[in-house]
């Protein structure tokens, strides 16, 4: 049994006693997992005693955490309860994993005996097949050979025909050439002289439109002459006028004066008048 250990201000108290863990000893030694009700007793027992490890490991570090040297002698007693927990633990484990094994065992050769039985069933199955294909490849091979023999002959058959009428074709082709080439010959002389009168009558025609175009320019050009000539008769009056106007702004006498301000409005105003006289001059010309 266990030491129970005591810090100086209280007793060290885990969730178990080791006479809880006394006390399952006898009745999980007794388990089986030979049925599914054994099976599932040992799960629940494997599954309280790791619960019960993971809770005395808990308070282990719950009671470690007071005191160093408070703490190792905590580690003792848990490691004792532990190991008695184990105990009870690695026996019900092994009788678990050997039923696992032999389950695991049972079903892969099931698996093993099922593929086997797939396997020697598909094999015959193919078997089979490859006969039944073979056997047809042997009769189509003899309908093959049969229609091919037909199929030369009828090959033989259509060639010689082929040929027969490829030579009728021949012929006919060369002498429809021949009959084409004269009408194209017939064609293009025709076309050809066709052209020739065209080009004739079209050169003729173009003679006769320059002709009649070079008359009109001509008399276009005489009734410009004679409109502007007309014109300048109808304005002449008024042009020796406006020219005599303009030569009288230029013989205008210019005054004398003797200050800058003066001088400059007689000189704006000599421009300006020179410029009027420019336009003025310009009047009864092309321009004007």
């Amino acid at each position: 049994m266990p030491e129970i250990l005591a810090a100086p201000s209280h007793v060290i108290q885990y969730s178990v006693t080791a006479a809880d863990i006394e006390a399952k000893r006898e009745a999980f030694a007794a388990i089986t997992c030979d049925t599914t009700a054994g099976y599932e007793e040992c799960r629940k027992a494997i599954a309280l005693c790791r619960t019960t490890r993971v809770a005395i490991e808990a308070r282990r570090k719950e009671l470690k955490a007071e005191s160093l040297e408070y703490g190792r002698k905590v580690d003792a007693v848990a490691k004792e309860l532990t190991a008695l927990v184990e105990g009870l633990e690695a026996p019900l484990q092994t009788k678990k994993d050997a039923v696992d094994e032999a389950k695991a065992r049972a079903k892969a050769e099931a698996e093993e005996a099922q593929r086997l039985r797939i396997e020697a069933h598909l094999r015959a199955e193919r078997e089979a097949e490859e006969r039944r294909l073979q056997e047809e490849r042997a009769a189509l091979e003899a309908e093959r050979a049969k229609l091919e023999a037909e199929r030369a002959a009828v090959e033989a058959a259509q060639r010689a025909e082929h040929e027969r009428l490829a030579a009728e074709q021949q012929a006919l082709e060369t002498q429809r050439r021949a009959l084409v080439e004269e009408q194209q010959r017939t064609e293009r002389a025709e076309f050809e002289r066709q052209a020739q009168i065209k080009a004739e009558a079209e050169a003729k025609a173009q003679a006769e439109r320059d002709r009649v175009a070079t008359e009109a320019a001509q008399l276009e050009a005489l009734e410009r002459q004679a409109q502007a000539t007309a014109r300048l008769e109808a304005l002449r009056p008024d042009i020796e006028k406006v020219r005599a106007f303009a030569a009288a702004l230029r013989e205008l006498p210019r005054p004398v004066v003797k200050s800058k301000g003066a001088k400059m409005y007689v000189a704006e105003a000599n421009r300006v008048l020179a410029g009027v006289a420019d336009g003025l001059e310009t009047f009864g010309t092309e321009g004007g």
